[in-house]
């Protein structure tokens, strides 16, 4: 299982972000930087969040690009959208190690860590029995607040494409540049056939993806193809046919602080 501890001295020592106090008295960020802040008891006590495209699950690390030589082989290991969702962000982890009983469809949980690690919700808060499936409605508990630039929002949701049979997080947008606080992440506890499971501190929680409000695009319509559309979605489907990955390679925009894998 995917450990962030050893990765966190790496990436995260760089105190450059010059922190302020805006008007509406809440702390921010320089343009361009995020930080993840937490008490000096804890810092350097618990894993700390790290780059997405650092930490990357074992499965698609050891995937090869292409199954075998020629045409139409290629894996998901090519794909860029596949990668761009993967890599974005940074992962929060998971505090401390914590172990999880199931009997006779009651949990319990313990740890030994000094703080609330994984609480508990009642059903009702998420409707009863109205709600989808009957399993249990846990809380992660975070101690990292999160300081991002004036004008910025950060979407927290379930570390995308990774495979995560034990619990699902449920997905929220906090604007983080008004809100100076922990915030926690309620979710689904799926694997209810496990007598015991232990997991461990570094486990990856949440993904978080700060983007910014106003570069939103809230209005939208739905219409036939003009014939000049008809005729560049043709010639797309030309040029994706005519060369493999075609997209990957020539439609493709890098972005800041995700990468492709693989080069061939």
């Amino acid at each position: 299982m995917l450990n962030l501890n050893k990765y966190a001295s790496k990436f995260n020592r760089n105190n450059s972000g010059s922190e302020r106090l805006d008007e509406e008295n809440v702390i921010t960020t320089d343009e361009s930087v995020v930080e993840f802040v937490t008490e000096n008891s804890l810092y350097d006590a618990i894993p700390e969040p790290v780059p997405a495209n650092k930490v990357l699950p074992n499965w698609y690390k050891n995937l090869e690009g292409k199954l075998d030589k020629g045409l139409n082989n290629s894996t998901v290991k090519r794909c860029a959208p596949f990668m761009e969702a993967l890599t974005a962000g940074w992962i929060i982890p998971l505090a401390a190690e914590v172990e999880v009983n199931i009997d006779e469809n009651e949990m319990e949980l313990n740890w030994n860590f000094n703080r609330e690690v994984i609480g508990k919700h009642d059903i009702e808060q998420v409707g009863g029995k109205n709600f989808p499936v009957e399993k249990p409605i846990i809380k992660f508990h975070n101690y990292w607040a999160i300081k991002v630039p004036k004008g910025y929002s950060v979407l927290f949701t379930q570390p995308l494409n990774r495979i995560e049979q034990r619990f699902k997080v449920f997905s929220g947008v906090v604007d983080c540049d008004r809100y100076f606080n922990y915030i926690n992440f309620p979710s689904l506890w799926l694997d209810m056939d496990i007598d015991t499971v232990v997991l461990e501190a570094g486990t990856p929680i949440i993904q978080a993806i700060p983007f910014k409000r106003d570069a939103m695009i809230t209005d939208a319509r739905s219409k036939p193809f003009s014939d000049e559309e008809a005729v560049a979605f043709e010639r797309e489907k030309t040029r994706l046919a005519s060369i493999e990955s075609n997209y990957r390679n020539e439609t493709w925009v890098p972005k800041d602080g995700t990468r492709m894998l693989v080069d061939e």
